[in-house]
């Protein structure tokens, strides 16, 4: 699992996003939770909830509970299962650019 992450971390690395918390030159990224791959490079698969939320975790200084509630929000609206694959698709932010 923590040479999937790191591969994600990489691709976002090499689209100038960020791929960290330490990751201080990156764009802002935000993702969408889909069922099916959008076909981008940086497109990728879940194997189950869990696995997401950990890669989360490892993606921040600390986790923030509020946006593994809006996750978990986002699978029961798209009717997702938690157990089941899923993809998230990655993508530069424009909440933060607006700032």
């Amino acid at each position: 699992m923590e040479e999937n992450f790191k591969a994600i971390a990489k691709a976002l690395d090499d689209a100038g996003l960020k791929s960290s918390a330490e990751n201080k030159t990156g764009k802002p990224v935000d993702f969408k939770i889909t069922p099916y791959s959008l076909n981008t490079k940086l497109s990728f698969r879940f194997s189950n909830l869990d696995e997401f939320v950990t890669f989360i975790g490892s993606t921040v200084e600390e986790p923030i509970p509020e946006k593994i509630v809006l996750i978990q929000s986002a699978f029961v609206e798209l009717g997702l299962d938690p157990n089941e694959f899923f993809y998230v698709n990655f993508f530069e932010s424009e909440k933060d650019q607006e700032t």
